[in-house]
């Protein structure tokens, strides 16, 4: 079931009635219910892998604070946890690329190895809700969140459906007072979150769905040009960008019209004037959870300059691990990873040209360094989009040197397509706010409404696209 289909607007609407007449702990059983039945609607054999990892993180939460005073046997709960979802995460997602690459390494050997990878079907958000249970754990450990003795509000946690498959990647320490406490129906929330579910349904039908045809036809070339590949780049970037954020953002608005409320899992990454502050507004959950649970227990800032850029090149090959089990993932990761270290480097040596007062060579300078991080991390498209290694070498050859013709009918959809869109987020942005909306005069409230759900039900692309994400 995804969020765009005729199966999940019957079923929401069905949970959210029932929900708000039940009583609290009636509210929790029936979110655990339809959360399972919203998982299981895809296949019901992996239901069994998200109930043994909620089983194996409640029993090591207790065991944790059961040992509390006994380091070891505190230890071993902890060690238990992290083999166990580890080990679960990396047969099903890892296991044929080692296979794989080990059998080209003892072949470039010389050796002839007879073995042979296996039929594994990736069990949806599973890379989700394995770091999401991992950070139970962890803070059960560090002392930071007390385990739970409610084991369905403790699966509820896990299992979650509106942000299940694709995030944001929620911390027990936040969600799990929520889901233990009563929640009201809030008016505000209600519209807030109405907001939410119509820009995301906006970004995914509209902009993600429609721009993904123009970069899969690109893509799909046997040799496109340097030109129409800048330009699939470009358009890759806003693809990915309104598919994930997208999904977000309808998480979020439907967990609001449940009374919670999700983290922001993207914060305007188009205005990024810098990579690193690119990374601070991208994927902000996954982002968090490795500097919070790997970067800063590796030493953090607190190292030397040297093992400091070492750390970051290691979480951000961990981050091109985890979006999937290819060189190419790897490969855009350490250049994200490089990218980062290397302003950190340089940054003290840009020219720092001053009168920033003047709101014509603020604006100036600002244009200039979010269009230079845009493009720098559009480039690592090569590699996160491109179908194998041997393609993203054809894509990175033709963009340097095969360039041809610019493609102008192809760069006037691509702005048609996200031309509201922008118009949107220099709203919140000017403000700082993302409801900002609420704050327009009515009639143009009213316009950018119709706008919405004129983009999403006339022009949409409702061929019921998978998100992006789900594959990760």
């Amino acid at each position: 079931m995804i969020f765009n289909s005729i199966d999940f607007i019957l079923f929401f609407p069905v949970v959210l009635i029932l929900y708000w007449i039940s009583g609290h702990k009636l509210q929790n059983r029936l979110l655990l219910v339809a959360s399972l039945f919203f998982y299981g609607f895809w296949d019901w054999r992996f239901l069994g892998l998200l109930v043994l990892s909620s089983l194996v993180d409640f029993v090591a939460g207790l065991g944790i604070e059961k040992f509390a005073d006994n380091p070891k046997k505190k230890k071993a709960f902890l060690i238990f946890s992290l083999i166990s979802n580890l080990s679960v995460l990396g047969f099903f997602k890892y296991f044929n690329f080692f296979i794989e690459n080990a059998v080209q390494f003892l072949s470039a050997l010389g050796l002839n190895p007879d073995i042979h990878t296996l039929q594994i079907i990736l069990p949806l958000g599973i890379s989700f809700y394995t770091f999401q249970t991992l950070s139970y754990t962890i803070d059960v450990y560090r002392g930071e969140l007390k385990p739970v003795r409610d084991i369905f509000d403790f699966a509820l946690y896990v299992s979650f459906f509106p942000q299940l498959v694709a995030g944001p990647i929620e911390r027990a320490t936040r969600l799990l007072p929520q889901i233990q406490l009563p929640r009201q129906w809030n008016p505000v929330q209600f519209r807030e979150g109405a907001f939410l579910i119509l820009l995301g349904y906006f970004k995914k039908v509209f902009v993600a769905d429609n721009i993904g045809d123009l970069v899969n036809s690109v893509f799909g070339m046997d040799d496109p040009s340097g030109g129409k590949i800048t330009i699939a780049l470009l358009a890759f970037f806003f693809q990915i960008y309104c598919d994930f954020s997208g999904y977000s953002d309808i998480a979020r608005g439907l967990s609001k019209w449940l009374g919670f409320e999700l983290m922001r899992n993207f914060n305007l990454p188009i205005f990024a004037v810098n990579i690193i502050d690119l990374y601070k507004r991208w994927h902000i959950s996954l982002m968090s959870w490795l500097r919070d649970y790997i970067y800063l227990p590796l030493g953090g800032n607190r190292v030397s300059a040297t093992r400091q850029h070492i750390n970051n090149l290691f979480i951000f090959f961990i981050s091109g691990l985890w979006h999937g089990a290819s060189w190419n993932f790897i490969i855009w990761g350490l250049y994200n990873g490089i990218l980062t270290s290397m302003y950190r480097i340089l940054s003290p040596y840009f020219p720092k040209f001053g009168y920033d007062h003047i709101p014509a060579i603020y604006w100036t300078k600002y244009a200039f360094k979010a269009t230079l991080t845009f493009c720098a991390f559009a480039f690592s498209g090569i590699w996160f989009r491109s179908e194998s290694f041997e393609q993203s070498k054809l894509i990175f050859h033709n963009l340097f040197f095969e360039f041809g013709a610019w493609d102008n009918s192809l760069f006037q959809k691509l702005i048609r397509l996200t031309a509201l869109l922008i118009l949107v987020e220099i709203s919140q942005f000017k403000s700082n706010d993302e409801f900002s909306i609420f704050k327009w005069k009515l009639p143009f409230r009213v316009g950018l409404y119709v706008a919405l759900f004129y983009s999403i039900l006339i022009l949409g692309n409702f061929n019921k696209n998978e998100f992006i994400y789900f594959v990760f």
